[in-house]
Formats: structure tokens, sequence, C-alpha cells
């Protein structure tokens, strides 16, 4: 298929989740029949809402996805549908469906169960599902899938998962109020950005600390430890790093009574320019 065909193809699919946005089983259907003759639909049915999901229109790829992997797993093709389950879970719960963004990525769960182990998806869901459950505040099992995901990183060295894997557990331990955990969790992933030479995940990391700090009372030491974390993002800029580090130090300035201080971090924060969030796909569908 040439690219021009393609993308012939991907646009008429919007066209088509725009017109039957009140009836999405009408969508699926009129999709299902683009796909091409004795060809692979399930497939085709995945690519397109890869498609859909690339431009943010989480609904329609969703329905196309849950379409493919029923026709998968009546395939046995069980390697693919645990990869698209995977993807769908952190996805839907983007659509504020938590419960069903959970169902999905328990499902991945099981089905790499029969698989051959694959690290990288076993991590994959066990992150997803405890950022999941953290949103939910549902702690003990956020803390059990970020727990297993920081051991599946420790056993493939993987650097950057076992650092995003501390932090998620610095914030469960925050959130618990445990903060001598909170603590041992952010340092133990300051430790490790360091001997990584990575700058950036150093600045993340750095605002962590900071945050145990702030709720344990040090205010003056959160401020300390922010001002660190930008001076490594200095060195390796990150736009995003930075504003929510200045944001967190106006918290910090807040909670210390210094309202001038607060307001000034706040303007360096809004003064970042991020881009602002997508507006809701119910206003482009």
């Amino acid at each position: 298929m040439s690219d021009r065909e393609s993308q012939t193809i991907e646009e008429h699919v919007v066209a088509l989740l725009k017109a039957n946005r009140k009836d999405l089983r009408a969508f699926v259907r009129a999709v299902e029949a683009l796909a091409p003759p004795d060809g692979d639909v399930a497939g085709f049915l995945d690519d397109m809402g890869a498609s859909l999901a690339s431009e943010d229109r989480t609904i329609g790829a969703l329905e196309l996805w849950d379409k493919a992997a029923r026709m998968y797993e009546e395939q046995a093709r069980l390697e693919e549908v645990a990869g698209l389950y995977a993807n769908m879970g952190p996805i839907a719960a983007t659509t504020g469906d938590i419960p069903r963004g959970i169902r999905f990525s328990k499902k991945a769960e099981e089905l790499a169960a029969q698989l051959e182990p694959d690290p990288e998806l076993l991590y994959h869901v066990s992150s997803d599902l405890g950022a999941m459950y953290a949103e939910r505040g549902d702690w003990e099992k956020a803390m059990y899938e970020d727990s297993r995901a920081l051991e599946v990183s420790r056993a493939t060295d993987n650097c950057a998962g076992q650092i995003n894997a501390l932090l998620a557990l610095a914030q469960v331990s925050l959130a618990r109020q445990d903060l001598e955990a909170a603590r041992s969790e952010a340092m133990g992933a300051f430790s490790l950005a360091h001997s990584c030479g990575d700058r950036r995940l150093e600045a993340e990391v750095m605002r962590a600390v900071g945050d145990v700090s702030e709720a344990a009372g040090e205010y003056e030491q959160a401020i300390r430890q922010y001002e660190q974390g930008l001076a490594l993002e200095e060195m390796s800029p990150d736009p995003e790093v930075r504003a929510r580090l200045h944001f967190a130090m106006s918290v910090a300035c807040d909670a210390m009574g210094d309202a001038a201080g607060a307001a000034r971090e706040r303007n360096l924060a809004e003064a970042v320019g991020l881009p602002a969030d997508v507006e809701d796909e119910d206003s482009d569908t």
C-alpha cells in the first residue's frame, strides 16, 4: 500500500468516526469493511486504531482495538493481543475510565503469563497498573505493581525503568505518609540517575526529593533541592521538568508564607510556555 493510499484510508477512517460518533458499533463495522479483501482484518483494525490514537482520537481508537483484540484472541495470536491490551490499558485510563484501563492491563498480564517471559511487556503492564491504582487511591495495589516493575527493571539492568519505578514508589509512600520510605526511594532514584549520567532524569528526581522535604515541613531544604534540580535541568534542558520544578518551589514558598516568592515561581513556571492540553476529542470528532 502506497503512502498516498494509506493516508486516504486513514482520512476516511477519521471521517467515519465523525459521522458515527453516536453509534460506535456502526463505526467499527464501517472500518472493518475497508479492510483489503482476504487481508488481515485484525491487523488492519489494529493499525487504524493506532492511527486514531496518534491524533488523540482515543475513543475511536479503543473501539477499533477492542474488536481487533477479540479477533486476535479467536485466532490464538497471543503475543499480538497481549501487546494490544497493554497499550489499551493506559489509553483507556486517559479517557477517565480507569476501571476499564485496569481491566485491559490485567488482561495483558494474564496473557503474558501464557507466553515466553517478556520483561519489557511485564514492566510496561506493571508500571501502568501501578499508576492506575495510584490514581484510584488504592495504595496497596499500586505499591505491589510498582515494586514488581522495579524487580523486572533490576533483573534486566534497565536504569531508566528502575528510576521510574522508584519515583512511583516514592509517590505512593508520600500518599501513605511514610516519609522515611519516600525519602529512601527518591534518593535511590537520584543515585541511579547520577550513575547513569542522565542530567534530565537527575533534575526530575531532585523534584521528588524536594517533594519529600516539603511534605516533612522542611521547606528551606526543599527549595534548595528544587534549585539543585533547576541547575541540573540547565545542563539538559527540558521545559516540562523546568516548569514542574518552578511550580514545586512556588508551593514551598507558599507554605513558608513567602507570597512574593510563590508568585515569582508560578510566573516562571507559566513562562516556560508549555503547549495547552489537547481539547476534548468530542470537539473534533
